[in-house]
């Protein structure tokens, strides 16, 4: 039996020692890395798209060319690249975005879940490693860490029904507490809740 070669990673920096005209500049001939990955079928990919004073990473367009936001960090996530998308996202409607980060955060994959869930656009997070075996070039390794799905969908029309059925219930408290109060003291300390019930002291114990 042939040996076989060990996987090795290499320090992002090694590869690409700058992220803009490293990594960015790469991807940009290289976008088919991003499609074995997620399956939005990525062309057109075009570096330092203008948005107002900023310049996204690169864009690119999906089957149905629809804008698709792709901010790159070769650092832990952050919260000023997390501002960054959703502020492309919202200034040029692009339908989906997608954040490649050597490190990311477990408040960021949260965040990022969060916004999937809300279906406000399709969020793709992707961990981004550098790898090769024995004597061989380096190459990109890229795993999906949060991105939209049924269940995230599901969740989040689960918790929109649950948050539009505790309003109406608040409401309804609301409106019938102060009819009770014009009756009767019995109710003058209860405020309105979003349970399916609500209680007071009976005076006696």
């Amino acid at each position: 039996m042939s040996d076989i070669g060990k996987i090795v990673r290499v320090a992002l920096r090694e590869v690409w020692p700058h992220e803009a005209s490293g990594l960015t500049t790469w991807l940009e001939n290289n976008i088919d890395v991003v499609n074995d990955i997620i399956d939005l079928e990525l062309t057109n990919a075009e570096r330092e798209r203008a948005v107002g004073d900023f310049n996204v990473d690169l864009t690119a367009e999906d089957r149905n060319g629809n804008l698709v936001v792709i901010e790159n960090q070769l650092g832990k996530s952050d919260h000023d690249h997390l501002g960054k998308i959703l502020t492309y996202l919202s200034n040029i409607n692009a339908r989906a975005a997608i954040w490649i980060v050597a490190d990311p955060r477990a408040e960021h994959v949260k965040a990022v879940s969060w916004i999937n869930e809300s279906n406000l656009a399709a969020f793709y997070l992707l961990r981004l490693e550098a790898i090769k075996i024995g004597d061989s070039e380096p190459a990109p390794l890229l795993t999906l860490i949060a991105g939209p799905s049924d269940e995230s969908r599901r969740v989040g029309e689960t918790k929109k029904e649950l948050s539009e059925r505790h309003v109406l219930r608040e409401k309804w408290w609301t409106q019938l507490l102060d009819e009770a109060r014009k009756r009767t003291k019995l109710h003058a300390k209860i405020s309105p809740g979003r349970n399916n019930w609500v209680g007071t002291g009976a005076g006696k114990s």
